[in-house]
């Protein structure tokens, strides 16, 4: 005992050491040179694109941004737009300029300044004056920004106002052309020493933070290792016989649960109005689609993709799956609600994950406790509350579009792959083969990161189960696992060949033919969607940056930090403010980790299937790490594995001694709270005041809520 106590003091200090050192890192101000209101630029602009918009200048973050930007009327006219984000801003005046020729331009901006501080409803002077000529000059409305949030000649930050970047040239007053972020003043050393003159109550915060995980990790180990119970050296008992189940079955508690969990999603989706049949803005490409496919093709009308259209032979095409809209073929068939039907089709996908999550829990629990035993009532009410108000599935209820149907669609059938391969894992039989290798392609054609997952996780169970056989030349009782293998195989090929069909090429997304990719864009990535040069990128937006910030005032957490990382070799074509798993689903997230290791240990029967996912999520993982984009919603995607891996780490620690038990249920319990505040918030906050075409009224009932829970506390915010 001696030796643990030693490793696990020193364990103490490297944990307390390296998350003082993380959340020093992570939260240190960038120390940007400083700027004055007004400065004196040279432009060059590229010819126009008729109704295009390009940033000049934003400033603020996501949700609380100013953007200044060039949109184009004709191939040589343009006006200046100035975009307070949530509420607007003014138009200049039209003015012609030649292409290619530098021209200076004077800017008062309020935020070129660094901005901590203002009064309620404060103007500051807007003027913009383009070779000689005042185009524009009055008061304006500005976001506060802090020193690293100022970006030229480019917009990182998302929104809808303007494209990622300006295609001219922008040069300051020393001939030096400006793009992104400007270079920090001082490195991180001094970035630290500012964080500590500035704002030492958050250095108090973060010290006693380190403090706690350290003290945490040199405790909790050693208070584990005491609740074992003493092995018998004569019966010689293995350790998995510890773990008790429970006799009665959970149902109706879970049933519960996953009804109030889809009450909340309801609420969310629908803005608290319950009005589920309605059509929403980018919402009805799927019932084209199906009435697409009754009509024996794959294109679909103008209005069903707008500025996501894909045109090929004068022909519009999505990129989207058809999974959605071949479950909406029997509506459309029958002109049923067309177009109105995706509220309706999210809550059923939500709901449909829930049992497929429960289903994944009780078939944990069978293999580790054995046939006729169950989680406790309180781990599934915790496990339920966390993979559905506590995970990105919540997230995509905040905005009924097909980006976000697409991925909970893909995340509903992946889960449902999951249960029935590791039915087939256990148990290898023709039913649950079919209905894995039958989810895992209708995963695929919703959501193809997901779906590779899926059918890998196929592919992967049928390969274990022929291996053996194929080695001993058995060939015969190998047909049936290598047919599966093969299936699995034709279903991830099935995606190509249906792009195929559409594009010319078996590229699912050739952005060449999208009506958004200029060549300039394409070039700046090179025309292609993956990049192995981003995964250093990619990793630190999904699982390591604190991208969020707390305020003030309702709902108090926020998606979009006041830092961030740069990575100049990666090949990026938009990165939306993305919150990283371990702060984004941190229930989740601990338990798949910890509890997953803690039942590999202890429960013989969960190491086979939990080794089966890591290897099968693999290729999943590299796609979403080396792709051009990030985006929150895209954490979704991690979803499946996450609650997969978490079910089997709740049935291991839910049969462990009663303290152990009760403890990693009070912690799970405590996580749990956490991750359904933070989704909850940013859900609300980005339904409520960040992406674009959510109706009117749901904004108001935003606004209302916000207005009167920040009233009842006192809080005041622009």
């Amino acid at each position: 005992m001696a030796p643990f106590r030693t490793a696990a003091r020193w364990l103490g200090w490297l944990v307390g050491g390296g998350v003082l050192g993380w959340l020093l890192l992570a939260h240190a101000p960038k120390t940007y040179p400083p700027l004055s209101s007004h400065q004196v630029f040279t432009i060059v602009f590229p010819a126009g694109l008729k109704g295009a918009a390009e940033p000049i200048v934003t400033t603020g973050s996501f949700g609380n941004a100013d953007l200044l930007a060039v949109r184009y009327l004709e191939a040589t006219q343009a006006v200046f737009v100035y975009d307070v984000w949530g509420m607007g801003g003014p138009l200049s005046q039209p003015f012609d300029f030649v292409p290619g020729q530098p021209c200076t331009l004077e800017l008062d901006l309020p935020t070129l300044a660094v901005v901590s501080e203002f009064k309620s409803h404060e103007k500051r002077p807007l003027r913009i004056v383009l070779a000689g000529r005042e185009l524009i000059s009055e008061g304006v409305y500005f976001h506060r920004r802090a020193p690293e949030e100022i970006y030229f000649a480019a917009n990182p930050i998302g929104g809808s106002v303007s494209n990622a970047q300006f295609r001219g040239e922008l040069r300051d007053s020393a001939g030096a052309t400006l793009r992104g972020q400007i270079a920090p003043a001082l490195k991180w050393p001094g970035q630290v020493a500012q964080l500590l003159a500035h704002q030492p109550w958050l250095v108090l915060g973060i010290v006693l933070t380190a403090i706690i995980a350290g003290g945490a990790a040199r405790v909790v180990p050693i208070w584990i290792l005491e609740q074992l119970p003493a092995r018998d050296p004569v019966a010689s008992s293995r350790r998995a016989h510890v773990l008790r189940g429970h006799a009665h079955a959970p149902h109706r508690w879970a049933a519960a649960t996953i009804l109030f969990c889809g009450g909340v999603f309801a609420t969310l989706i629908t803005g608290g109005t319950f009005r589920f049949v309605v059509e929403d803005s980018f919402g009805t490409f799927y019932d084209h689609q199906a009435a697409s496919v009754l009509q024996g093709h794959l294109n679909v009308p103008d209005k069903a993709l707008s500025g996501e259209a894909f045109i090929v032979g004068g022909k519009i095409y999505g990129y989207f799956g058809i999974t959605p809209a071949i479950l909406r073929l029997p509506l459309v068939a029958a002109d049923i609600a067309f177009g109105k039907v995706i509220r309706l089709f999210m809550c059923g996908y939500f709901l449909a994950a829930l049992v497929a999550a429960y289903a994944l829990l009780c078939q944990a629990a069978r293999a580790v406790f054995g046939p006729g035993l169950w989680p406790s009532r309180w781990a599934t009410i915790v496990f339920l509350l966390s993979s559905g108000l506590g995970s990105t599935l919540l997230f995509l209820g905040s905005r009924a579009y097909i980006y976000h149907e697409a991925v909970l669609c893909g995340a509903m059938f992946t889960l449902w792959t999951i249960f029935f391969s590791l039915r087939y894992l256990h148990a290898p039989d023709n039913r649950n083969g079919i209905a894995a290798l039958a989810c895992g392609v209708l995963a695929l054609h919703a959501r193809p990161s997901s779906g590779l997952f899926a059918l890998s996780l196929v592919g992967v169970v049928a390969a274990l189960h022929a291996w053996p056989k194929v080695r001993a030349l058995a060939f015969g009782a190998a047909r049936r696992d290598l047919a599966v293998l093969a299936l699995a195989g034709l279903g991830v090929l099935s995606f190509n060949g249906l792009s195929y069909l559409k594009f010319g090429t078996f590229d699912g997304s050739p952005l060449r033919y999208s009506v958004q990719y200029t060549p300039e864009r394409l070039a700046r990535f090179d025309g292609k969607n993956f990049h192995l040069v981003n995964v250093s990128h990619n990793f630190d937006v999904y699982f390591v940056r604190p991208d969020f910030r707390l305020e003030p005032y309702f709902p108090y957490f926020f998606l979009g930090a006041r830092q961030g990382r740069g990575y100049p070799g990666a090949k990026m074509d938009l990165t939306e403010p993305t919150l990283a798993l371990p702060f984004a689903m941190p229930e989740l997230f601990m338990v798949a980790l910890l509890g997953g290791i803690w039942a590999l240990a202890y429960a013989p029967a969960a190491r086979r299937p939990l080794l089966v996912l890591l290897v099968a999520v693999a290729p999943m993982t590299a796609a979403l790490l080396t792709a051009i984009v990030t985006s929150h919603r895209y954490t979704g995607d991690f979803c499946p594995i996450l609650i997969a891996c978490a079910a089997w780490g709740v049935a291991a620690l839910d049969g462990e001694t009663l303290p152990l038990r009760r403890g990693f249920l009070v912690v799970a319990s405590t996580l749990t709270a956490l991750s359904v505040f933070t989704t909850l918030a940013i859900s609300l906050f980005f339904q409520g005041d960040s992406v674009w075409g959510v109706p009117d009224e749901m904004k108001q009932n935003y606004q209302h809520l916000r207005q009167g829970v920040d009233g009842f506390f006192g809080a005041t915010h622009r």
